[in-house]
């Protein structure tokens, strides 16, 4: 009896890549990969992508910002590098790639190039600049150090400070100054220097060595955090032929850290020395002037003017004579003028005395009185003689001027009396007559004729 065949297994794209990613991740998890990176690219996100190839090969390669940050360096086309991360497959597309979790240049021309790309960076923001440079103090009594506490750089730096000025203070902060951490360790002691009150100078460096036991001075973090301080900061890294990035950002570079402390403190007996010279020749120079100038006093002593002081006066005086003459005679000629406009103003204060002021007043008053007198005179003979004529008038109007032509006015009870009608026999009756009167009594009474 034949065998039934067996059906084969069928993978979905997806199974079979997810298969081959669980592959990859457990047998590559962890590895360092050596090549060189072409078409970088870094977008908006500020992830890296990139591809890193040798001479047959090349794989994709991601870098994650979070790593990227971390770098001692930032990559780029061409460089020649060590990576250390894990492998993986993208599996919307299929490709297999490596995370990468830390760059670093191979050999020592990539540590070269790392160092030259970030100086010219900085030297282009204007890190390096002789204008942001803070002058040294030329007699600081209070120093700063950061550097090891166990290296010999420290002890050296001591030892010359107190030779040149033992009155001179040091405040040390040690730090790591190579390997893992040992940048930002640098990087906050600085800082925190700077928040430390008197503090005249910082020394920050440590004693000579390879460029890998260097590179901490050659972060960006410490070249920043000597950009920012506002303690004058004098770089002592290694022996006089090692440069770092610290000695380019720094306000002053010295060769060795004995030397940073020779160029930050100054030697106590030498200017005590100086101080002394200065002192015995400012008391020559001045020796010099008394006597220069006592010289000068004594040339000028043996002079005719202090022998016969007199002699030199004697124009003086007869100047001041002539001017003496020449005053009083121009005083003579002014009193004459001034006497000439005050018999002037004389003459005028005649013509305007209040006498003949009061004269003259008396005169107008005396004409206008006559005018008065006149025009009061005029007015009271107009006035008499109108008032003549209205007198006239009334007297012809005036009842009792018709009594005076044998008329009479009879009153009865107050009332003059007009009709007989109204009287009885035996009322008493007075009569107005143009001279006196007369009281009578009716004793008959004769009724009206007319109708």
């Amino acid at each position: 009896m034949k065998q039934k065949e067996s059906t084969p297994q069928i993978y979905s794209v997806s199974e079979i890549t997810g298969d081959v990613k669980s592959i990859l991740e457990s047998a590559f998890d962890s590895i360092w990969i050596e090549g060189e990176i072409s078409n970088l690219r870094i977008p908006g996100s500020q992830h890296a992508y990139f591809i890193l190839k040798d001479n047959h090969s090349q794989i994709r390669c991601v870098l994650f910002k979070g790593f990227r940050a971390g770098l001692k360096f930032q990559p780029d086309d061409g460089d020649h590098v060590l990576l250390f991360g894990r492998v993986t497959v993208y599996e919307s597309r299929g490709d297999y790639q490596v995370i990468v979790e830390h760059i670093e240049p191979k050999g020592l021309g990539a540590l070269q190039k790392a160092f030259e790309k970030l100086k010219a960076r900085l030297l282009q923001e204007g890190l390096f600049s002789e204008d942001m440079k803070k002058s040294i103090p030329q007699f600081p009594w209070r120093v700063g150090v950061v550097t090891s506490a166990t290296g010999a750089a420290i002890r050296d730096i001591i030892n010359i400070i107190q030779r040149r000025n033992p009155k001179v203070s040091i405040l040390i902060y040690p730090v790591k100054v190579q390997g893992e951490g040992s940048a930002e360790e640098i990087s906050d002691a600085i800082q925190q220097m700077n928040k430390i009150s008197g503090l005249d100078v910082l020394i920050v460096g440590r004693g000579g060595g390879s460029i890998e036991d260097l590179w901490a001075f050659n972060e960006e973090i410490v070249a920043r955090a000597i950009s920012k301080s506002t303690l004058p900061v004098v770089s002592a890294v290694g022996h006089e032929i090692d440069f770092t990035i610290a000695d380019f950002v720094a306000d002053l570079r010295a060769p060795t850290p004995s030397a940073a402390a020779e160029l930050v403190v100054p030697m106590l007996d030498e200017q005590a020395k100086k101080l002394n010279m200065m002192t015995e020749q400012l008391l020559v120079f001045l020796q010099n002037k008394i006597q220069k100038y006592g010289d000068l006093l004594k040339r000028l002593m043996g002079r005719r003017f202090f022998k016969d002081p007199m002699h030199i006066m004697q124009p003086q005086v007869q100047h001041l004579d002539d001017l003496n003459n020449r005053l009083f005679r121009g005083l003579d000629q002014w009193v004459l003028v001034q006497q000439q406009k005050l018999s002037g103003m004389i003459q005028q204060l005649v013509q305007l005395t209040p006498a003949k002021n009061i004269r003259q007043l008396g005169e107008k008053r005396a004409l206008f009185h006559h005018l008065l007198v006149q025009n009061v005179h005029s007015r009271m003979r107009f006035n008499r003689e109108q008032f003549g004529g209205v007198l006239k008038n009334l007297n012809a109007l005036s009842p009792l001027a018709i009594l005076d032509r044998g008329y009479s006015i009879t009153n009865f009870q107050g009332k003059a009396l007009t009709q007989s009608e109204r009287m009885t026999v035996g009322d008493s009756i007075k009569i107005r007559l143009a001279k006196g009167q007369l009281r009578c009594t009716v004793d008959e009474i004769i009724p009206s004729q007319e109708k």
